[in-house]
Parts: C-alpha cells; structure tokens; sequence
C-alpha cells in the first residue's frame, strides 16, 4: 500500500469520514441489473450499446450488456442504465 493511501486511511479513521471522499476511491452502485450508479470516476473511455469503459482511481471499471445507456454524467457521477450482463475492474499497473 502507497504512503498517500496509508495516510488516507488514518485521516478518515481519525475523523470517522468514508474512505472513498478522503482517497478518491470510487464507489460503485447497482440496482438489480438495471441500474448502475457510479460516483468518483475519472471519464468515459468508451462508450457502445454493449460495452462501456470508465476510467477510476487506478484502473478502468468495464460495464458489458445489452442496450446501454449512459442517463447522466456529472463531474464525478454516471448513471447507466440497460440490461447489465458483466461488471469488472481492469487494474492499472
């Protein structure tokens, strides 16, 4: 583990804060197989009806299904909707 997310860690034990505002992690949210809510992401990389790529906090989140649909981007949010098939985490290194 790096000195910044060690560092991180302790703050938001000490101040009781979730780890995802303090080390930028990204959270990740699904309704059924419906819905995904994704906050702290870093931008799409690729977007298609059955395939979408994000960029997070060390790596890319990889959605594949059928009929998707990005309903909102915000800075830091998306919401997808569709039919999701597959969720994964490609790991940078």
């Amino acid at each position: 583990m790096a000195r910044k997310e060690i560092v991180s860690k302790k703050i938001a034990d000490i101040f009781d804060l979730p780890q995802d505002l303090v080390a930028d992690l990204f959270r990740l949210t699904l309704l059924g197989r419906g819905q995904l809510f994704l906050e702290n992401h870093k931008g799409i990389i690729l977007y298609d009806r059955e395939l979408i790529r994000i960029s997070v906090q060390g790596g890319e989140i990889v959605v594949k299904g059928q009929n998707l649909q990005v309903r909102t981007v915000y800075a830091h949010e998306i919401f997808i909707e569709g039919q999701i098939d597959n969720i994964g985490l490609e790991v940078l290194r």
